[in-house]
């Protein structure tokens, strides 16, 4: 037996622990690729302060998915997790950075905050209004709800009445047309 198959096997064996509920299996899964994920998480660009938030949300989501890793090395499994998890992130910064511009809350501006900072809050606002109510009802409302008011995944899937990963998918969908919407507005660069 080659070494690539040797590891696929001693994977499964200790996948099938964890999914029979075996905690020390869990942490030995843990244990044994915390550096791979830390490394790749890194190598993806995700910045240094949030290295242990990443890793410890791939371990969840691998937690939580398990059943559906069937085949193939767990190592490429569990790296794709770590991708789509850090590419979400940067995708949800840059959307972040942008409402943040908008509402007078960059970097400058939490130096100092000028005489006029409510009037272009205000500005901000309408510029914001303006660039949602031109997007597609489903989209706003879960752009709404997750980069403005903060909801998770899972509450906003109880509010609007559909799966969670329809909610990811309209999300996705939503931050793309925002930014270009807000584009062709000016809003932003």
């Amino acid at each position: 037996m080659n070494a690539q198959a040797l590891e696929i096997a001693e994977d499964f064996a200790l996948l099938d622990e964890c999914r029979a509920g075996n905690q020390a299996a869990w942490r030995e899964l843990y244990e044994q690729h915390f550096d791979f994920v830390l490394r790749s998480s890194r190598h993806l660009g995700t910045p240094p302060a949030e290295l242990d938030d990443v890793v410890q949300e791939t371990f969840l989501v691998a937690y939580r998915r398990l059943s559906s890793f069937t085949t193939g090395r767990f190592t490429t499994w569990l790296y794709r997790i770590v991708a789509n998890l850090v590419s979400s992130r940067l995708r949800r910064r840059r959307v972040r950075e942008a409402l943040l511009s908008l509402f007078g809350r960059g970097e400058a501006d939490r130096v100092a905050r000028g005489p006029d900072h409510a009037y272009q809050s205000r500005e901000a606002q309408g510029e914001v209004s303006a660039v949602l109510a031109k997007m597609a009802p489903k989209k706003r409302e879960v752009f709404a709800l997750y980069e403005l008011e903060g909801l998770s995944g899972e509450e906003i899937a109880e509010r609007v009445g559909c799966k969670v990963d329809t909610v990811w998918t309209r999300l996705h969908y939503a931050r793309a047309d925002f930014e270009r919407l807000a584009r062709q507005r000016g809003v932003i660069s």
